[in-house]
């Protein structure tokens, strides 16, 4: 379930994102109730989480602890003497407590660098899934949710592409042609064919690697995601969002750069996307950054999309808006097939990625497969 814990639309759909699979844990509960109240800003949201962090780490609840380390590194700006801290915390506690499948891990090279890989191994399963993330997570988050797709046919390989997780921390930036790290994948495991899952901003990677990468034979987007502007845009006022577009179409470079900035200085959502952004792409203004998003649409590309399609879609994404989805099934004019789940509020699973209920997505995806 869903919870909203401070009013703080980000800040509850993140709390919910890393604690989503404690619902039933007293430890995280009791740390909850003392956190919560302490969630007012950044520096409170950074102070809390890692010293409930170490608290963990040190009584042995090595996967709690990882969670929490990855909460409080989620504000920290790339210079900020915590981070490394944070991280290596994050993983080094993630590998201590994770158990559910018997895993191989790989360093895929890739340019001068390499792509992280893990192959969760489904014993004596015949067919492939490849599972990645969107904008900022890492493949230590997504690996616990592959829980729901134990015993399957399929053995499961996650990946952190250029501007994602450990792949960013060795130098490789964000990309709009997914299609290349996908290959590369496909060939290093030596694949002929696969199926492929991309979630939240992956939902539009997994449409761009399937329109040019034909040994893909199905694509999951948790969720759908047509464009990376929409997640700029998507939280604010109409009128806002349409002169932000404007100023974008025109190419008004200084007053779009004086307007972000602006908003940026009482916006923490706002905020952390852009100065995450400029993380993931090198971009160094905000009219960059916002150029670079433009280039990921899904605008051109859904008519090269011949495979069977899930769209998997939430009525209150934080970041999507779901007057997207009839856009993107007109699109998908070839597909072999398109199936579409919509999560509502009574049904649960209305926000981005089915946050605080990923089983019912799973569900879906399980059908699908």
């Amino acid at each position: 379930m869903f919870k909203k814990y401070t009013g703080n639309e980000q800040f509850d759909l993140q709390i919910n994102r890393f604690t989503r699979d404690y619902e039933d844990n007293s430890k995280v509960q009791a740390d909850l109730k003392i956190i919560i109240p302490q969630l007012v800003d950044t520096k409170g949201w950074y102070k809390s989480w890692s010293q409930f962090a170490t608290k963990r780490e040190k009584n042995g609840d090595y996967s709690i602890a990882s969670n929490y380390y990855k909460a409080a590194d989620f504000y920290l700006s790339t210079t900020d003497p915590n981070k490394q801290k944070m991280y290596d915390g994050f993983r080094e506690n993630f590998y201590k407590g994770y158990h559910e499948f018997e895993f191989e891990q790989y360093d895929v090279p890739y340019e001068n660098s390499f792509l992280p890989a893990i192959k969760l191994i489904n014993q004596g399963a015949h067919k492939t899934l490849i599972v990645f993330g969107g904008y900022d997570g890492y493949m230590e988050e997504i690996i616990p949710m592959m829980r729901f797709l134990k015993n399957i046919d399929y053995n499961i390989i996650i990946f952190d592409g250029p501007g994602q997780g450990t792949a960013l921390k060795n130098g490789l930036k964000f990309i709009m042609n997914w299609e290349k790290p996908v290959s590369i994948i496909i060939n290093y495991f030596n694949l002929q064919s696969v199926s492929l899952m991309g979630m939240s901003w992956g939902g539009y990677f997994v449409m761009r690697a399937a329109a040019f990468e034909k040994r893909i034979d199905k694509i999951i987007a948790l969720d759908i995601f047509y464009c990376g502007l929409d997640a700029l845009t998507q939280s604010m006022p109409k009128l806002k969002a349409d002169i932000l577009m404007g100023l974008i179409k025109d190419n008004q470079t200084d007053k779009l750069n004086s307007t972000i900035n602006r908003m940026m200085v009482n916006d923490i959502d706002l905020n952390w996307k852009i100065n995450k952004g400029y993380e993931n792409t090198g971009e160094t203004t905000p009219y960059g950054l916002l150029k670079n998003f433009e280039r990921h649409t899904m605008k051109g590309i859904g008519q090269l999309i011949n495979q069977d399609v899930l769209l998997l879609a939430g009525e209150n994404d934080q970041y999507v808006p779901i007057s997207r989805l009839p856009q993107i099934q007109q699109e998908l004019c070839n597909a072999a097939s398109i199936t579409t789940k919509v999560f509502t509020s009574k049904t649960g699973g209305a926000e981005h990625c089915q946050a605080g209920r990923p089983d019912l997505a799973f569900d879906e995806i399980r059908k699908f497969l």
